[in-house]
């Protein structure tokens, strides 16, 4: 099977392009930007040229979407509410869309758990009501009544992953990880604002390439939409704590303040994944600071 993914040269895109290859899988990667890495294998192609999409898709004989690429959260385009519609909507209709017509096996989305908004106490299960706090949140509500509206209508076998914060090498946009990791190595301090109650939900990378794949090889969907988050959530002086344990040096300070996604969401029911699509997070806190620490200091990590 020969798979487009989009946001080929992302956080998630180069997990999951990795996972593929290791599968033996085709791949077309895309993305708007090579961000200064050597790899010509990546076809720099924006997600607002749908013609062009459309006319790789039919090239390379593509099978199946993952579609990784999208603006990522509310902090990446601050003031920008349309071209977070743009981006986050328009283009994955067009993306669909391109699937419906060329009757590709699956599209796989890549959603948010931006979706259940300030969701409170109790465990989060894909079937709460969905109270987005930003456009962002929005766009991918938006997103997920689309692969209802083109299973619904046109019959593609579509599912969509709200996906948690994801951590890992490639992070190009904001990462409380990912700064700890930086200004430990170069000996800075990190100070960091946060509500030291507010539980954050962090999962690896290659634990969501994991989930997309599984998400792709299934014979079956029986659910649209899939909740994917790490083992537990962890409140920031426990993360900090953990860092400390793999890196002693680390200086690492916390100021009373605000995240800039300060949802209210406790604790997120997997046990549809589980029981669906045999997915489950692998990959501890611990281990993945450590696994993104290692990475980061031997330059495989780059932004």
């Amino acid at each position: 099977m020969t798979v487009l993914v989009t946001g080929g040269a992302g956080l998630i895109g180069m997990a999951l392009r990795a996972r593929l290859a290791r599968d033996g899988r085709a791949v077309v990667a895309t993305d708007m930007s090579r961000h200064g890495r050597d790899d010509p294998e990546l076809v720099v192609l924006p997600l607002q040229d749908g013609e062009a999409l459309e006319r790789l898709a039919r090239e390379r004989g593509v099978e199946a979407i993952i579609h990784c690429g999208a603006i990522s959260g509310p902090m990446h385009a601050p003031g920008r509410p349309l071209e977070v519609v743009d981006v986050n909507i328009r283009a994955s209709a067009v993306l669909m869309d391109i699937a419906r017509r060329l009757e590709m096996r699956r599209f796989v989305m890549c959603s948010s758990i931006g979706v259940y908004g300030n969701a409170g106490p109790g465990r989060i299960g894909e079937d709460l009501p969905l109270h987005p706090t930003s456009v962002y949140g929005a766009s991918k509500v938006a997103g997920d009544a689309l692969l209802d509206g083109f299973a619904a209508e046109y019959g593609l076998d579509g599912v969509g992953l709200r996906i948690a914060r994801v951590y890992g090498p490639y992070r190009r946009g904001d990462c409380l990880l990912r700064q700890m990791v930086d200004d430990a190595l170069a000996g800075r301090p990190s100070e960091i604002a946060c509500d030291p109650e507010m539980p954050y939900h962090y999962v690896h990378a290659d634990d969501v390439a994991d989930a997309l794949v599984a998400a792709l090889a299934a014979d079956r969907l029986p659910g649209r939409v899939y909740n994917v988050s790490g083992p537990a959530p962890a409140r920031m002086p426990d993360i900090v704590e953990t860092f400390r344990t793999i890196c002693p040096d680390a200086r690492v300070r916390l100021v009373a303040g605000t995240d800039p996604v300060a949802d209210d969401q406790r604790a997120f029911d997997l046990s549809r994944i589980r029981d669906d699509l045999g997915w489950r997070p692998a990959i501890g806190l611990r281990d993945g600071l450590e696994a993104l620490l290692a990475s980061v200091r031997s330059g495989r990590a780059a932004g």
